[in-house]
């Protein structure tokens, strides 16, 4: 198969429009995939620093250390929010299922059905009945929630509830206000979405999308932009390669992209 064949010719077709010719469209195709990587691994620490640092916040201000698992009503969560940790749980307990043996899940029946499997009962059915004796951990459910879910817990639906009674003090700068840390969550879950799907992320996208990850950077768990952290030291090595590739990727745009063609600049929106 030819380099288009495994690329795809609708796939090479964004990247042609942007430089007028096959062999550079490749290039940059090839440049973006390298930043992508780069933007990936930085949302990914970002994502666990997030999660750990909003969920023991949380625990420590409403003094529930269970407050993910679906019996739990100690947070006034809303009914997306519940639902996701409903789906974070069943999740949970399908991971714990996959681990067994054919015959350890075979044995489960037993106990999922103990009058006896119905004859008419389908596979699936079966295997949920078998998943549902599970029982997982806050942990577990964590390990399970997506960055869609922590990001919801500092959207204005939630500035009264969670922000002000206790999730400002993850973002303890004054000068912060919610809504610029729900935008910027808002941002990075976007890029994250198309990074995630092979999606390229250029013009101003990637411009709001390097400032998003800077402020939260900057942010989780300090006073001001400047103060050093846990967080900036743990994610120095990632930041930096990051940037790297990030000034990388805008030196080949410049060298490959057709300067004639409308709307291509690097803070074009792409």
């Amino acid at each position: 198969m030819s380099i288009i064949e495994l690329i795809s010719t609708e796939r090479l077709n964004t990247y042609r429009e942007l430089t007028g010719s096959e062999k550079q469209a490749i290039a940059l195709h090839n440049h973006t995939l390298q930043l992508a990587s780069s933007l990936m691994s930085m949302i990914a620490l970002l994502e666990l620093a997030l999660r750990n640092a909003t969920n023991q916040r949380l625990i420590e201000d409403f003094g529930d250390g269970e407050w993910l698992l679906p019996s739990s009503s100690t947070l006034p969560l809303r009914p997306q929010e519940r639902r996701m940790i409903s789906k974070a749980h069943s999740h949970a307990q399908r991971a714990m299922y996959a681990k067994l043996s054919y015959k350890e899940k075979a044995a489960l029946d037993s106990k999922a059905f103990p009058n006896g499997v119905p004859t008419a009962i389908t596979h699936s059915k079966k295997v949920k009945a078998r998943q549902a004796l599970f029982e997982v951990s806050h942990g577990q459910v964590i390990s399970q929630t997506t960055i869609a879910f922590w990001k919801r817990l500092y959207s204005s639906d939630y500035e009264n509830d969670l922000w002000k009674t206790s999730l400002k003090r993850v973002f303890p700068n004054k000068k912060l206000k919610r809504s610029q840390i729900s935008k910027s969550l808002e941002v990075i879950y976007a890029a994250r979405n198309r990074v995630a799907h092979h999606e390229p992320v250029y013009g101003l996208r990637l411009e709001q999308t390097m400032d998003a990850l800077t402020l939260i950077r900057n942010s989780i768990g300090t006073r001001s932009f400047e103060q050093d952290s846990s967080f900036k030291r743990f994610s120095k090595v990632l930041y930096l390669r990051l940037l790297m590739d990030y000034e990388g990727f805008k030196e080949a745009w410049d060298t490959l992209t057709v300067s004639t063609l409308p709307n291509q600049p690097l803070t074009a929106a792409p």
